[in-house]
């Protein structure tokens, strides 16, 4: 079976491939943008799925992530990319360095979309927003300073294949492998 994945972010399209790597699915990237209308995550990650498979008209997979930073209120969230864009690490650590509070989440939401309609699926990963950017080189975006609950290393501060254990995005595509087995297993049946 093969599995379209539409997104320009080759980062998600490898820890993606990580994750999935032992279901017989093949995972094709595809470059087609979509608007990404204002909304939460869900419609966004729905709105994407229905308007690429409409192009398509083959079973595909789009991603929306954002990161919530409790203090504020859950900002940056869905102008994640946005915000990283503008102001950056740097600018959410100087909107935090008078604040104890560091609680922060990432969220993912995959869409699915068939000629069955669209299903979606999510992740979320708790932890802290640290107190300087730090990395090593890995990962991307907010990684730098975002350390999951239960380590003392940001995202940035481990290989991709140690994010993929534990990530948001991980848990969106672990709840997508449980559908896709199911399925699989329906298809199966039928024939």
């Amino acid at each position: 079976m093969k599995i379209y994945f539409a997104t320009g972010n080759l980062n998600k399209i490898k820890e993606a491939k990580i994750i999935l790597k032992d279901l017989n699915v093949e995972l094709e990237r595809v470059n087609i943008e979509y608007p990404e209308i204002q909304g939460s995550l869900e419609e966004v990650a729905e709105f994407g799925a229905k308007w690429v498979y409409n192009i398509l008209k083959k079973p595909v997979i789009v991603e929306d992530s954002g990161f919530f930073v409790e203090v504020l209120d859950g900002f940056p969230g869905t102008y994640s990319k946005f915000v990283q864009e503008t102001i950056g690490n740097e600018g959410i650590l100087k909107l935090l360095e008078d604040k104890d509070n560091r609680n922060a989440y990432f969220k993912t939401v995959i869409g699915y979309c068939d000629e069955n309609g669209v299903k979606l699926f999510k992740g979320v990963v708790k932890g802290q927003v640290s107190r300087e950017i730090r990395s090593k080189g890995y990962g991307f975006a907010y990684d730098s300073i975002f350390i999951p609950e239960g380590e003392n290393r940001t995202f940035a501060e481990m290989t991709t294949e140690e994010k993929s254990k534990i990530s948001h995005r991980k848990k969106a595509f672990e709840e997508f492998k449980k559908f896709l087995l199911s399925d699989l297993l329906k298809r199966k049946d039928k024939n």
